[in-house]
Formats: structure tokens, sequence, C-alpha cells
């Protein structure tokens, strides 16, 4: 009867769901949970979600991403995921229905999910609970062991964006949500070992689903839709905000459920390395009038069903490549495909970084301009370029050796005369080798200028 009850719940759940995002069979999330839990054995992961609104510039509510990723739940509020690495079983603790909220969500959409049999057979999780059990549940694992460990997830860069020290020594964290959670069960729990458990999900998160990768193809096909309304936006006295606009448009009409990140539009002296970042802080953006001359780090991604696009092109913005900038173009290019062609099962970051210097150092002697002589020597002194995992975080972990189902975005930049060249695709590592997640673009500089000319 019992097992009625749960195939009967789950449909219900799955019907309902059906009107918001594309769901995860259950089973999946069940396997990931599965494969943390064996990471753990001494401890248990405490994966918090975010509550409260969006806020009001943002395209929507984003979940947090470890919680999402083990649980399906795109829109749960106050929930605490536990995963027990002792016991080999999880533990959803949820907080009690609060007003009207969420009313008109349901399934995998909910606001706030029931406690109950019903729940925990659609999601597959052992135990789901109301949040007030989540002390003794703590404390009756600590009783068993004096060594207990609990996990927590910095989230890597992502969550460092939030921020790290905007307060005097000596007080808590206050914008970064992981750091607060961290710093709350230290202090609450002053004798328990807290971790930070971001390798450890990572891990698990790296290589990616038939699904997942069903997801980020949808999300490089309405990306590419945007890229190419930003392409044919950029032109001599256009602003920056205007090209953002074109993508963001284009990606919407095309499906997507809003951006993976703000459009990067750097034109001239603002994509440069040293300034990419620094419009993360400021309120205009970094915004610019584009002039005749320069070019425009075109850099961008779409949303679909939680999971992100990434890639990106230089462009001219007069619409043509001076004699410098084509030879730097072509010399970006070829390191950079060379590069491309070391990403395969086994292999390492390092190994795609020195194909790509090593095509440099190869060809350095037969460059003729002095704007791509100066490119070359820029980029022998690196150690390296961008290179980071992609799925339902912007810029996940990058794996020490790459492994079949990895998704990866590769976006090295060099820089000469005041101007910064860069490229980037996402990549699929494969059983044999690699794929180009995303729609072909071109990597000439004369097929970046015809594609121009054709609006």
């Amino acid at each position: 009867m019992r097992t009625t009850f749960y195939i009967v719940g789950f449909f219900l759940w799955v019907a309902a769901a059906s009107f918001g995002q594309t769901q995860f069979d259950p089973s999946e999330l069940q396997a990931r949970r599965k494969a943390a839990l064996e990471k753990i054995p001494d401890g248990i992961f405490l994966l918090h979600s975010y509550s409260g609104l969006k806020h009001w510039e943002e395209s929507g509510f984003h979940q947090d991403s470890s919680f999402y990723y083990f649980t399906g739940l795109a829109n749960a509020h106050g929930a605490i995921l536990a995963l027990d690495g002792q016991q080999k079983e999880a533990w959803l603790f949820v907080p009690p229905r609060q007003s009207a909220l969420g009313a008109d969500l349901h399934g995998f959409d909910s606001i706030f999910v029931d406690p109950g049999a019903q729940t925990e057979g659609a999601l597959k999780i052992e135990h789901v609970v109301l949040w007030d059990q989540l002390m003794p549940f703590i404390e009756s694992r600590r009783k068993s062991n004096a060594k207990l460990v609990l996990y927590t997830d910095s989230a890597g860069q992502t969550g460092s964006m939030y921020g790290e020290a905007s307060i005097p020594p000596g007080l808590e964290p206050l914008e970064n949500f992981h750091w607060a959670w961290a710093t709350m069960l230290q202090r609450h729990w002053p004798d328990v070992i807290i971790k930070d458990g971001f390798a450890v999900l990572d891990e698990v998160r790296s290589v990616k689903s038939p699904t997942e990768l069903a997801r980020l193809r949808k999300a490089a096909a309405v990306t590419a839709d945007g890229f190419w309304a930003g392409v044919h936006a950029i032109a001599p006295g256009k602003t920056q905000r205007q090209v953002e606009g074109k993508v963001l448009d284009a990606c919407l009409e095309s499906g997507s459920d809003g951006p993976s990140l703000w459009p990067w539009v750097r034109s001239g002296p603002y994509a440069m390395g040293n300034t990419l970042f620094e419009a993360l802080a400021d309120y205009r953006n970094m915004d610019r009038k584009m002039q005749s001359g320069e070019v425009v780090r075109l850099d961008v991604g779409c949303d679909f069903d939680m999971y992100k696009g990434d890639f990106g092109r230089t462009i001219p913005v007069s619409g043509h490549f001076d004699d410098g900038q084509r030879e730097v173009m072509e010399l970006l290019n070829g390191a950079y495909l060379a590069g491309v062609d070391a990403m395969k099962p086994g292999a390492t970051p390092k190994d795609v970084f020195k194909a790509t210097l090593s095509f440099v150092e190869q060809h350095q002697g037969e460059l003729k301009t002095a704007m791509a002589k100066e490119a070359a020597t820029d980029a022998l002194k690196r150690l390296g370029f961008p290179l980071h995992g992609l799925g339902v975080d912007m810029a996940e972990g990058t794996p020490k050796v790459f492994r079949a189902g990895n998704v990866l975005c590769y976006e090295p930049l060099f820089s000469a005369g005041g101007q910064a060249f860069f490229v980037e695709d996402t990549f699929l590592i494969t059983a044999t080798g690699h794929e180009v997640l995303n729609p072909a673009l071109p990597y000439d500089p004369k097929d970046i200028e015809t594609a121009m000319s054709h609006k």
C-alpha cells in the first residue's frame, strides 16, 4: 500500500512540476547524492538553499547551485539538505509554509516543500522533515562521533564574488551567504570541525549527465542568438549598454530564462584584463561609447533551465581589423586551437596552456607587426589562461585531470597596444577527445568582418 502511495504521489508531483522548469529524474538526483555521500565518510554536508526574494534588477530568483544540483528544487526557500556520510542517507529540513507566498508554484518549483512520506517518495530523499529537527539531528550525530566534521560549500569563485573582506577584523561575515553559514555553525558548535567541501562537491558536479548536456546545448543555442545580436549592434558611437540590451533581448526571444552573466561588452581599454572585473563594482558597468579603431570583447551567456551558456569573440568596432589587430587575432586563434587540441580525457590544464604557449613561441619569429610582436611577448610571460567548468554555475572549478563528461570554457587573452584580444568556446570532453558544445562561430578575422557586414 505504501509503495502505491509513493507512486501516486510521485506522478502528482511531476504533473504539477511540468508547468515550471523541466525537472530531473529523481533517480538521477539520488545518484548524485550517493556519489557525494561516498566522499565524506567522516561527516555531514550541510547545504542551505537561498531565501528571500530576487533583487528588483535580477531576471529571476536564483537558487544556490549545489543545493539545486542535489535536490532539483529551483525555488525552495530556507531548506537545508544534510548529506550524512556516516549513515549514507540524505535529510531535507524544511521550514513550515509561510502565508500564501508561492501558492501558484508546485512540485519542483515549490517555494515551500511539505515534510512527509509523499515528498520523500517524490524526491527519493530518505527523510523530509521540519527544520526544527535539524539541531537534534546534528546533536545525535555528535554523540555517536566525537570527531564529526560538518562540511559546507564556499561555492568557489562564484561564492567569493559575494564579498570576502567587507568588515573590520573581529566581526563576522556580512554579504557572503556561504561564509555566514559556516561561521554560524562554528559559533554554535565550537568543538566541531567545519570544512569547506567545495572541491568535493565540484568533483561530483564536474561530469555532466545526458540531461545536463541537453540543457547546456540549449543554453548554448539561445546564447548564440544573443551573441549575433550583439555583433550586429556594435558600431562607432554606440554605447556598450546599447549592445548589452540587444544581447539580452535576443536571448529572451530565443527562449532563454535570463542571462547567465550580464553581457560583457568591453571596448577599448575596458577590455584589458586588469579592468574586466572592475566593472562588476561599478553602477554603470563601466559603460562608454565605442570608437572606430577599437576592438570589443563580446563575452555572453544565457540561461536555460538553470544551466549556463558562455562564449564569445573579439569584434572590431568599425567592422574591420587593421593589420596589427588582424595579425594578433591570427596568432591568438592559432595558439587557442593548439590548446584546444590538447583537450581530451587524461589531459590536464597545464597541457592546454603548454600547447597554447608553445604555438606562440614557435611562431614568434614570423610576426611582422609591432602589435603582434608585443602580444606574443605578453603571452609568453603568462603561466596560463582562464579555463573553468560550466554547468549550473558560471564558473565551476577546473578539473585537475580531464574526464569524459567535463564541460569547460577556455578563454585566453592576448594584450598589445592598449587593446585586448580574446576568444572563447564551450567544450565537452568526450571519450576520444572533445566537442565544441556551442554553435560554430568564426575565428578568422575575415570571417568575423564578413559576418558583421551581413546584418
